[in-house]
């Protein structure tokens, strides 16, 4: 269930709103915001609680206080932060309904009344909490701040929320679509966009979380090479270029890039700043992201020093199957393979199976592959080749399969499953570097073969067909291409891949 939320997670972190009010609560509020950008949640609870003191006949005080929390409680999953959060928006909601019970009109009740049910659900959500107390929580919120700009649409801060919320529903896989009928509304990812576009230009307190939130659903195909979520991350960064958060996120949509060499002084900077709360979680992001840049650039002793560093900091539950295993890969091919096989035996299987991501299962079966088989030839030679590609060394990339498919080589690797690797792999690398009829002929080369241990790449290869259609204007093949990806049953990986068709599809 979570999976499908993954972007929504993220900017949910700077998810903060608010209304009109005087000079100085507007001071305090924005000041307070700026200490939760910059990792100081001290000082952001020392200000809302002056709120408080100072407006004692007003709940924002309240509302941002409790928030403070929901952040720690996501980013930490503490259990007692969370029981903490849970408790003072309980209390904020109950001071919500006794302002609605002397005036129903009091927009601001309603709203952090709202708010404060779509924060409730996220939360839950995220850290695997009821699903159907989520979707409640999920469906008062919608309700409530769809009927505030129903009642005043220029209250452009409520316009985040249903932006995002919008999104998230609309990223909701097949299995899930009971839950749909169970709140009542149904996503959309165009209408959610512009959503966010009005809450990003017009919102009192959203302009900056409002960006954050479209630059990760600006993400597109990786073939595109749009530079929207670089660019609004930047001007997020240069607005708090202090701030270690901004700067791991910031990191992280270069190396979606291939923009890998750029990421590490970025991340570097990142983890000298970290000296605020949420330590652990920053060193955590910023680790992995260090481990997983020399990984791509084949530098793998020192991915190996960063990604065991990042693993200091998980905690239990977090997922870090996938994780686990680049580590472990990261000694097979430094030429280690016991110290390998200790790491393939620590990715766990030890999932909520309905709710936690695809990428702990996949990982977990890839790990006791490896296990069972150390890497082969051909597993190091795609390795090189996809490091190439993700490091944004496209012609390199695509180069390198071509010397590999007329290499005498290919004559070892006759197997379907060694075939639809290399397709796959090489139409991939063909796509980036703009060979389109290329990569169509190996993506179609993929679909040709038939294989129970690589059946997640057919599929794959059909939804990249489906998408060449798409863009020369052919939507009848296209379509065709695009219902193959659910006549393959539950395949690994396959929640991703209709995110992937409905962003494609759907998004802007």
């Amino acid at each position: 269930m979570k999976y499908f939320l993954v972007l929504f997670i993220l900017t949910a972190f700077f998810f903060t709103s608010d209304i009109s009010h005087s000079q100085t609560e507007d001071e305090l509020i924005n000041s307070g915001l700026a200490d939760i950008y910059n990792l100081n949640f001290p000082s952001a609870i020392s200000k809302f609680k002056q709120l408080q003191k100072e407006y004692p006949n007003k709940i924002n005080g309240y509302f941002y206080e409790s928030i403070v929390y929901f952040y720690e409680a996501l980013g930490t999953r503490n259990e007692i932060i969370f029981e903490k959060y849970m408790d003072a928006s309980d209390r904020l909601i109950e001071k919500c309904d006794k302002l609605l019970d002397k005036n129903e009109n009091d927009i601001d009740a309603l709203y952090y009344k709202g708010q404060s049910h779509s924060y409730r659900s996220l939360l839950l959500l995220t850290l695997n909490k009821s699903l159907l107390k989520a979707a409640s929580n999920g469906s008062d919120g919608y309700t409530i701040l769809t009927d505030i700009i129903k009642r005043k649409p220029d209250y452009y801060d409520a316009y985040m929320g249903l932006g995002l919320y919008k999104i998230a529903i609309g990223f909701v896989p097949e299995k899930f679509k009971w839950l749909l009928n169970f709140i009542g509304f149904d996503g959309n990812l165009k209408e959610g966009y512009e959503l966010l576009l009005k809450s990003s230009q017009n919102g009192k307190f959203t302009k900056t979380d409002s960006k954050i939130a479209l630059a990760f659903f600006s993400v597109q195909e990786k073939e595109a090479k749009d530079e929207r979520t670089v660019k609004m991350m930047k001007e997020i960064l240069d607005q708090f270029p202090n701030s270690p958060i901004i700067k791991i996120l910031y990191a992280g949509s270069l190396q979606l890039t291939g923009k890998t060499d750029e990421t590490i002084p970025i991340i570097e900077d990142a983890l000298r700043l970290n000296t605020g709360s949420m330590q652990n979680e920053i060193n955590k992001g910023g680790y992995a992201l260090l481990g997983n840049a020399y990984f791509k650039r084949n530098d793998f002793e020192n991915a190996i020093k960063y990604l065991e560093e990042h693993l200091k900091h998980v905690v239990d539950e977090d997922r870090y199957n996938i994780t686990m295993y680049n580590l472990g890969m990261a000694y097979e091919l430094s030429g280690n393979r016991s110290k390998a096989l200790e790491k393939f035996k620590l990715v766990r299987k030890k999932f909520i199976d309905e709710r936690d991501g695809e990428g702990e299962k996949m990982f977990y079966k890839f790990a006791q592959d490896r296990i069972a088989n150390p890497l082969s030839n051909l597993d190091v030679l795609l390795i090189k080749g996809m490091n190439l590609r993700e490091s944004g060394k496209f012609k390199e990339s695509a180069d390198f399969y071509k010397n590999l498919i007329s290499s005498k080589e290919m004559d070892v690797f006759n197997s379907n499953e060694d075939k639809i690797r290399i397709f796959m792999e090489s139409g991939s690398s063909f796509l980036m570097n703009e060979e389109i009829d290329l990569a169509f002929d190996y993506f179609m080369r993929v679909t040709k073969l038939k294989s129970e241990r690589e059946k997640f790449n057919i599929p794959t290869a059909y939804f990249e067909l489906g998408k060449i259609y798409w863009k020369r204007g052919d939507k009848v093949n296209a379509e065709k291409m695009f219902e193959k990806i659910f006549e393959f049953g539950d395949y690994e990986n396959r929640q991703s891949l209709e995110m992937r068709l409905k962003s494609f599809k759907e998004g802007v």
